[in-house]
């Protein structure tokens, strides 16, 4: 991986959009039909339409992108651009990465989730066997390019999703100002910009997610696990926000936060407005369901490391499995030091 493009210099944000001068474009079919204007130039580059979304990304897209890539003549020296949402983005990053070895990439985010989170860092991946990302590569792109105005087409239901990682940053990072969602939002290039720079600046530190960068996890084992087991029915930044209310009444019921803390943490991820049906789907999915995508999500056997709160702030706990109680074994708990 090139740990170069890992820096905040390779995000760029425009309010004009150009089209790329060369190689071929892979875009969210919505966008095509969207932004005609953008797309329809003289002299259009090959373009790929792609349907968004986690059902999505799979390996028969990912196949579809490979023989589009082979029909044009795409190699190494090649740049392929791609436009869309966090889903788009991991699925043809990935493919990217893993055609004839890596190609060259650049990444036009067109959600809020894509622009402060799914598109930055390098990590892509496809979702296969029903487990969330179960293939993936670490690939950065050599070139973020932010366009903003792609925001005001976008349903506030996908904005929500974005909201959801910032409110995950905000929690990790008392420098960051979080937006109020309880009223209209004007989404400023700033405020992006800010949250994206966190990320990358987390990302650049620890590329592989081994040490800092595990901490950007928060919500993610538990979120991802509802995100399968409802077949996707559960957005991302829904499932995320749920995760971390899980992953804090697990740090309340283990002894490692106290009830103050655990209250100043459910209130503040209260400013979020979960879905009623998200809600429902959690009620009555026992947690013996979700047991078995903790697991694949992890890859660590009968032990997970959780990012969870305790009262040294958020950090990496080692946790034991219990699974015929279809739980936690709350005794065999051993807190992690931050990396």
């Amino acid at each position: 991986m090139n740990t170069e493009y890992l820096k905040i210099e390779n995000i760029e944000l425009t309010a004009t959009f150009q089209y790329p001068a060369s190689g071929v474009i892979l875009c969210d079919a919505r966008l095509l039909k969207l932004y005609p204007e953008y797309f329809s130039p003289e002299e259009a580059l090959p373009t790929l339409a792609l349907k968004a979304g986690e059902t999505s990304k799979n390996l028969g897209q990912c196949l579809k992108i490979y023989e589009f890539l082979s029909e044009n003549g795409i190699g190494r020296q090649h740049t392929v651009h791609v436009f869309g949402g966090g889903t788009i983005s991991d699925l043809a990053a990935f493919a990217v990465s893993t055609f004839k070895r890596g190609c060259r990439l650049i990444l036009y985010p067109s959600t809020l989730l894509a622009m402060v989170d799914a598109a930055l860092g390098g990590k892509t991946g496809i979702n296969h066997l029903g487990y969330k990302n179960f293939l993936g590569s670490f690939y950065p792109a050599e070139k973020i390019i932010i366009h903003t105005p792609f925001l005001k087409s976008l349903p506030k239901a996908e904005l929500r999703q974005g909201y959801a990682e910032m409110l995950k940053y905000s929690l990790l990072s008392e420098d960051l100002l979080l937006p109020d969602f309880a009223s209209p939002l004007l989404l400023e290039d700033d405020l992006i910009l800010s949250f994206a720079a966190y990320k990358m600046q987390i990302c650049a530190i620890d590329p592989y997610d081994h040490k800092e960068r595990l901490l950007l996890n928060f919500g993610h084992s538990f979120g991802h696990a509802l995100e399968a087991a409802s077949q996707y029915k559960i957005k991302h930044g829904d499932a995320i926000v749920l995760g971390m209310n899980i992953a804090c009444d697990y740090s309340f019921q283990a002894d490692l936060i106290e009830e103050e803390e655990w209250n100043a943490y459910r209130d503040w991820l209260s400013q979020y407005p979960v879905p009623a049906a998200a809600f429902r789907f959690l009620d009555e999915t026992p947690f013996e369901d979700m047991i078995p995508f903790l697991l694949q999500d992890k890859k660590n056997g009968q032990e997970l490391r959780l990012i969870l709160p305790t009262e040294a702030g958020i950090k990496v706990v080692a946790v034991k499995l219990h699974q015929p109680a279809a739980g936690f074994d709350t005794s065999r708990v051993e807190q992690g030091q931050r990396p």
